[in-house]
């Protein structure tokens, strides 16, 4: 019995000194990407005189919940008096065992985006026992090397329509993501206000969270933006519910719709001749018709009409004539045939009649 309480004793001793004669210098990463051979950069310092074995365990833990991600322990180490700095190779093999399926599905390489904690703690060559020699902590921050990069619409641009579509280029890299997705937000620019100010203060025009495709239509259901306002738009990317990074923010106007401009086939206009002067019947190949019409008079309004082969009136259309050369574009609905010939008719203020004839060939 003395001899086991002698011995118990000797081990407390000896224990508590090596304790007391090894600590280990962590330094914390810079922001951004980490590697799992990185968690290894670390420098134990022991002051004893005679050489002792240690193996070193981490914990990595998901500082938003407190979870452990992975755990991990090295091949015994042996330490003699001085400064050891080591890396992964010099602590190898290391057994890792991983609590989060998307982090073993990792290449060597990278941990996941996210805000950690590494638990570092030194064990005796008795680790069984639970001989703990030294123990410290670090906080990782992994970040993508570049946040989402906009698109379209582009800064400071102006649009045509009310109903945009929103594109941008994933951050880099993104395999440091597990579940990588989209959060846009738009939003009015009030007068007076930054564009930062704005995104982050003034309710969301438009809202689009958990998208998982670089585009997005604003929808034809929400409500219509604005002519003349600035909006501001960002898009946020995220590893599952936790924030990654985001871009900056970009502003657009919206201008009123441009008119379609109608053209007819291959440039063609018929021109209206005097009464007599026969030119021809134009052939259509489609049912945008064409009309060029020299005007004697001053600017004045015009009734352009059309009738068929009996002379019964099929159709009129408002016009302005100025004087000299007019061209018009007419779009003919489905009144008119593919069978019937027609002509436009136009007179002017002397009384005069101008027409032309044409056929719709389909």
């Amino acid at each position: 019995m003395f001899r086991r309480s002698f011995g118990l004793l000797i081990f407390v001793l000896v224990f508590g000194r090596v304790q007391g004669q090894l600590s280990l210098s962590l330094q914390e990463p810079p922001a951004g990407i980490v590697q799992k051979s990185q968690l290894w950069n670390l420098a134990l310092i022991y002051s004893g005189n005679s050489s002792i074995n240690v193996t070193i365990g981490v914990t990595l833990v998901d500082s938003k919940n407190d979870q452990p991600v992975l755990t991990a322990k090295t091949a015994p180490v042996t330490l003699v008096k001085g400064v050891k700095q080591l890396k992964s190779t010099d602590v190898a093999p290391i057994t890792y065992d991983y609590y989060s399926p998307a982090l073993s599905r990792l290449s060597d390489a990278l941990i996941p985006v996210g805000y950690y904690r590494a638990c570092y703690t030194i064990y005796g060559e008795d680790r069984a026992h639970g001989e703990v020699l030294a123990e410290d902590c670090i906080n990782i921050e992994v970040i993508p090397l570049s946040p989402p990069q906009l698109s379209l619409p582009e800064d400071a641009s102006k649009i045509q329509t009310p109903y945009p579509q929103f594109s941008w280029m994933p951050p880099a890299p993104v395999t440091l993501f597990t579940d990588l997705n989209y959060e846009l937000l738009l939003t009015e620019v009030r007068e007076g206000q930054t564009v930062e100010s704005a995104i982050q203060e003034n309710l969301p025009v438009y809202r689009s969270p958990r998208l998982t495709s670089m585009a997005v239509n604003y929808p034809v259901s929400g409500r219509q933006l604005d002519t003349g306002k600035v909006y501001a738009w960002r898009v946020v990317a995220k590893n599952g519910d936790a924030f990654a990074s985001q871009s900056e923010v970009w502003t657009f106007k919206v201008g009123p719709e441009k008119q379609q401009v109608i053209v007819p086939s291959g440039g063609i206009y018929y021109e209206l001749k005097p009464s007599g002067n026969y030119g021809g019947t134009g052939l259509l190949p489609d049912r945008v018709l064409g009309i060029k019409y020299y005007s004697y008079d001053k600017t004045r309004p015009v009734v352009l009409s059309i009738v068929d082969e009996s002379g019964k009136l099929v159709k009129e259309y408002s016009r302005t004539a100025e004087y000299g050369n007019n061209f018009w574009v007419i779009e003919l609905n489905k009144a008119f045939s593919s069978s019937v010939t027609y002509r436009v008719i136009i007179a002017d203020l002397q009384g005069t009649v101008y027409s032309a004839s044409f056929k719709i060939q389909e």
